[in-house]
């Protein structure tokens, strides 16, 4: 049986697109599954300097998770109220806010400053360096190493802040100004 030379070429097209790919869809790109993930949620301006935070981190080495990006008015009150307001009162802002209980320990912390925050537009996240799949809090040199990233690449970085000091946070520089500007369907008023 005689097979036509119409369909060899096919098979053999096949063949050659499946050998030429394969190494491509093989190669692992932990950032791009990340910033698929969790970057849906910002502000298209500020998703660009999130997106080459995380590539300029890839080029030196460090693997970041982004973790938290966009943040609605309910859960920034839950947040604001800890370390600050009774542990019931926490916890009913964060029932609201659809956040876990904490507990008295964790109600001693003051974990924000602001009622209103650049994650309430999108234009802010927080991250993570990460080794080995593990995250990596108390490695001060992986903080700096991002943290000039993030600053080079025109960020405000809350690891440079006084008072709270915030490694994990990057946010739009003149956030403020933005978020008017752009969302005035989002506009918060202290």
């Amino acid at each position: 049986m005689r097979v036509p030379n119409g369909v060899l070429k096919i098979v053999f097209v096949v063949i050659l697109f499946f050998f030429l790919l394969l190494p491509v869809s093989l190669e692992s790109y932990r950032w791009e599954i990340r910033l698929e993930i969790g970057l849906s949620n910002l502000n298209y301006q500020f998703r660009r300097y999130v997106e080459k935070f995380v590539m300029e981190c890839s080029k030196e080495g460090i693997s970041v998770w982004i973790y938290n990006t966009y943040r609605s008015r309910a859960v920034q009150n839950a947040l604001y109220a800890q370390g600050r307001e009774p542990l019931e009162v926490v916890n009913l802002l964060r029932q609201k806010a659809k956040l876990e209980p904490i507990d008295e320990r964790k109600n001693r912390y003051v974990v924000t400053k602001l009622r209103v925050s650049a994650h309430n537009y999108g234009l802010a996240a927080d991250f993570v360096p990460v080794v080995d799949g593990k995250p990596q809090w108390y490695n001060d040199e992986l903080w700096l190493r991002c943290g000039y990233i993030a600053l080079n690449l025109g960020m405000e970085w809350g690891g440079m802040w006084k008072g709270l000091v915030d490694k994990p946070h990057i946010q739009m520089k003149n956030w403020r100004k933005v978020a008017t500007f752009n969302h005035l369907e989002r506009l918060i008023i202290e």
